[in-house]
């Protein structure tokens, strides 16, 4: 199909459909352009340049001019056409999506730094497989330097395999990655086992330390394997407490120790029922995770957290 047969079958579409909504009463050629307003701006804070949402969204940067700065001397548009109000409202950006000298939010490249001193990654080792920065430089972004695209992206793809296993595992020196993984345990760094990877860019997001964070069971779980408790967790225990300020003395306690017996049997219970079902079935991380109702993540840090005997004892 040549260009202009791709133009005109496109514009016969747009026709049909125009005609097809007049008949059903909904033809509504034009909108608020508020909301859409708010949203290219909220697109625009996290670095993206209006050309290149243009290009994505697919529309034209005359569009997006006239929606927030407007024609001088008339002010930004108070109606968008409905076909562009639609595709800007439908898109938000992708890592991938940004131009590589963006200067985009930090989080999840902090986090994925943090993520990996806290498995032995020193920056020096780093810096052999993210060259794009200096050594100081990737010690600063530890701490949330503001970082482009390229180096987020870097970051990311360098992250996918590091944070799989130990930092030995990949050939970091023994005492350099026990040195590394002490500073970090005293910054309190979450290790890759603690994120959801679809979520370690949100802002918003928190480590999951336990498999149960934001509850009491979680609170326990923190307590009873000796890492500092996280706010989510110090939150759901206070909360947990107040519920039970009627009880009796001796109820209450009861209360608590029904709740701390639950924290300290379910993890070894877990890694056994994992390692079992995974010698017998062959099954993966991943599907062992589902067999038994809990994520990835949960599963790997209850093994860690209770190895198995026979082999401690080899």
């Amino acid at each position: 199909m040549t260009t202009d047969q791709a133009v005109r079958e496109a514009k016969a579409r747009w026709a049909r459909r125009r005609r097809r909504l007049i008949g059903y009463g909904q033809w509504q050629p034009f909108v608020d352009a508020e909301p859409t307003r708010q949203h290219v701006l909220a697109i625009r804070d996290t670095g993206m340049g209006l050309r290149t949402l243009a290009v994505h969204a697919n529309v034209t940067v005359a569009t997006l001019d006239h929606l927030i700065y407007g024609n001088s001397p008339y002010p930004p548009a108070a109606k968008i056409r409905t076909e562009s109000a639609e595709a800007l409202l439908a898109y938000w950006p992708t890592l991938d999506d940004y131009d590589g000298g963006s200067a985009i939010d930090s989080t999840g490249t902090r986090r994925r730094l943090q993520a990996l001193a806290a498995i032995g990654w020193p920056v020096a080792a780093l810096h052999q497989h993210l060259d794009l920065v200096t050594v100081s430089t990737l010690e600063r972004m530890r701490f949330g330097k503001q970082v482009t695209a390229r180096v987020t992206r870097a970051v990311r793809d360098v992250y996918t395999w590091a944070s799989i296993g130990k930092a030995e595992d990949h050939g970091v020196t023994g005492w350099v990655a026990v040195r590394g993984r002490r500073t970090a345990e005293k910054r309190n760094w979450a290790p890759p086992s603690t994120w959801d990877d679809d979520r370690i860019d949100d802002v918003d997001a928190q480590p999951d330390w336990t498999g149960h964070c934001g509850t009491d069971h979680g609170w326990w779980l923190h307590r009873l394997n000796g890492i500092p408790a996280c706010p989510p967790c110090n939150a759901a225990h206070t909360l947990w407490k107040s519920e039970r300020t009627h009880l009796s003395h001796s109820e209450r306690w009861s209360e608590i120790g029904k709740a701390k017996a639950a924290a300290s049997n379910r993890g070894a219970t877990i890694a056994a029922d994992a390692r079992e079902l995974m010698r017998v079935s062959g099954l993966d991380y991943e599907q062992t995770a589902e067999r038994l109702g809990i994520t990835r993540q949960h599963l790997q840090q209850e093994l860690v957290r209770h190895p198995d005997a026979m082999k401690e004892a080899a």
